[in-house]
């Protein structure tokens, strides 16, 4: 269908970070949200993430990072708009296809209206010593997507799915590269899971 929105995004952020780019200390706190000024389907989306860095053994730093979303229609005989509907973005949860989580109709997978994320990771620079441009890791995330409001009768598996691995990162002159090696430790029966990921110009 058509639709038309005019809409103001902004956020908030708290951030005590040593460093932008791979931070050994502080916190980034950021709270964010949607607002609809005009539009034919008028939700709001609230958003709240933080993440933790502290250096630990042998310059190893140890993140830990809460990701939340949730949308909601201001009108209470009003469903979220499908193309609204939220999908946990890929890295917040390795060892499952990116959008193959949460509710469905049928056979497809319709994203929820509610999502949110634990992640961390201890990263191990001593197992690369001398070598600036790789990072090795090893992560643990649990993530959900649930609840959609257009229907009692889609597939609403509230079940945490988790997984944990190793994660390369490297640094090229063409970009940053990422591998990750991932393995589910819980997860619903209609999830789809992969084993390896490999991401050109974006890190873990």
């Amino acid at each position: 269908g058509s639709y038309f929105d005019a809409l103001l995004n902004y956020s908030i952020s708290y951030n005590t970070l040593d460093s932008s780019f791979r931070p050994s200390s502080g916190l980034v706190s950021t709270f964010s949200q949607e607002l609809p000024i005009l539009s034919d389907s008028y939700n709001i989306i609230n958003g709240y993430e933080i993440t933790g860095y502290k250096e630990v053994l042998n310059d190893s730093v140890l993140s830990v990072g809460i990701f939340t979303r949730a949308i909601n229609s201001l009108q209470s005989d009003e469903d979220t708009r499908v193309s609204k509907r939220m999908f946990m973005p890929s890295y917040k949860l390795r060892g499952f296809k990116p959008g193959k989580i949460g509710p469905k109709d049928g056979k497809d997978y319709v994203g929820g209206n509610y999502m949110a994320s634990f992640n961390t990771s201890l990263t191990l620079p001593f197992l690369f010593s001398g070598y600036d441009n790789v990072d090795f890791s090893l992560f643990f995330d649990a993530a959900n997507v649930w609840h959609v409001d257009y229907s009692k009768n889609v597939d609403q598996s509230n079940s945490v799915r988790s997984s944990t691995g190793i994660g390369l990162n490297l640094t090229t002159p063409v970009g940053p590269l990422s591998l990750s090696i991932s393995q589910p430790i819980t997860k619903a029966d209609s999830d789809s899971t992969e084993t390896v990921r490999f991401n050109i110009g974006t890190t873990l």
